[in-house]
């Protein structure tokens, strides 16, 4: 899932920069690194590569979104769980920093930067081009879609118990993607097997379900056309569209997966609760599998442990009211009532600017935090790149 944000400026003084004329493109046939501006969106991004050679990065299905901004806070997306995060293939970043010099960041220079820029770009500088490492694009990949149509609390808890318990199961390959997403009356469950259709359909993944009422399985083998479908999906959804909206996120780990008797509350409160609400959705994305094969304090992304997460929207006909907040925040507290002192991460692409802002850096960041503080008190003592949520190096809140 992906949320239209559109900046113009700040009522506090601040500015936000335009990258979009910073569309340079190359790829190196010999070591498959590929030269990407800022400016592009992920959907530029996955034309440009498949024509230049059927190369790929992975990243989200919301192909209007810039790659400056996605490859710097995550980039998770179908691919992930086999091809790690977009920013996982970052191999170089050239970087303008607060005191307005010109940097190329790597694993071997300015590497403090480096792991900063991959996960909390936006606390440290303007990212102005990205060097990738670039993979095959796959052969072969099955898309499936299952749904179910129905407002009944208890069916609709069932649906979602049985996603959990199965998604929970170590032997999930790491060829499969899975998003389950609800809405008031029906609930989807979605993604990618990155193989055959015969090998896929050997899953039996239906008999781990309620009865599937609508189920649609399609092999592709051209993986640009199948980018494009989830990208034309997600805009045909219109929740990429300008809007009032409210969001959150919420990772869940094995250990804090959600109670049985806390998803049949979840459901009750759902179709009880007051909301103000045009429309609302909760996008319920599979995690680990490669993402975690990745040290987590290697960058600055600190959910590679994360199960699953659990990101909430709420889209509004006028300015977000105190009923659609209160809706959001009653639903995270039931979904970590079975473990309510638990730690639960946040993902900083999903941000809540109502939630207390020391909080919110301790759930993105976690236990990377207190070193993104000192290279922030290193590179940008003056707070040059900032806003509410961003790593400062003095907060006491933290």
């Amino acid at each position: 899932m992906c949320l239209g944000i559109w900046l113009q400026g700040s009522p506090t003084g601040e500015i936000s920069i335009n990258l979009k004329n910073l569309q340079q493109f190359a790829l190196d046939k010999s070591s498959n690194v590929a030269t990407v501006g800022a400016g592009l969106l992920l959907g530029d991004v996955s034309q440009l590569l498949y024509n230049a050679g059927q190369r790929f990065i992975p990243h989200g299905t919301c192909l209007q979104v810039g790659i400056g901004g996605h490859a710097t806070v995550g980039g998770a997306g179908p691919p992930s769980r086999l091809y790690q995060l977009t920013l996982d293939h970052i191999e170089e970043v050239e970087v303008v920093l607060a005191n307005a010099t010109i940097v190329r960041a790597t694993q071997a220079h300015h590497s403090d930067l480096f792991f900063a820029i991959r996960g909390a770009g936006a606390s440290f500088g303007v990212v102005t081009e990205f060097k990738f490492r670039t993979e095959a694009a796959p052969i072969q990949v099955t898309d499936y879609v299952y749904e179910w149509t129905t407002t009944d609390p208890a069916a609709r808890a069932q649906i979602l118990r049985s996603w959990q318990h199965w998604i929970s199961n170590s032997s999930l390959p790491r060829q499969l993607s899975s998003t389950l997403t609800i809405n008031p009356t029906i609930i989807l469950m979605a993604g990618g097997y990155f193989g055959s259709q015969q090998d896929f359909d050997s899953l039996r993944i239906p008999t781990y379900f309620p009865p599937v009422q609508v189920a649609n399985v399609t092999l592709f083998n051209n993986f640009l056309e199948l980018e494009q479908l989830w990208g034309q999906q997600i805009q045909d959804s219109g929740i990429a569209d300008p809007s009032y909206f409210y969001s959150k996120s919420l990772a869940f780990l094995p250990q804090t997966l959600i109670l049985d008797s806390s998803i049949d509350e979840i459901f009750q409160y759902l179709a009880t609760a007051k909301t103000d609400a045009l429309f609302w959705a909760l996008n319920f994305e599979v995690g680990r599998g490669a993402i975690s094969d990745v040290p987590g304090d290697a960058t600055a992304f600190s959910l590679r442990e994360s199960l699953f997460i659990m990101l909430s929207y709420v889209k509004t006909k006028g300015r977000v009211s105190r009923t659609t907040v209160e809706f959001l925040n009653g639903l995270n507290k039931i979904a970590k009532s079975g473990h309510p002192d638990a730690f639960y991460g946040e993902y900083v692409g999903y941000v809540d600017p109502r939630e207390d802002n020391g909080k919110s850096r301790r759930d993105y960041w976690g236990k990377n935090l207190p070193r993104l503080k000192e290279i922030k008190r290193e590179l940008d003592p003056r707070d040059i790149f900032h806003n509410q949520q961003s790593v400062k190096a003095d907060a006491e809140d933290d």
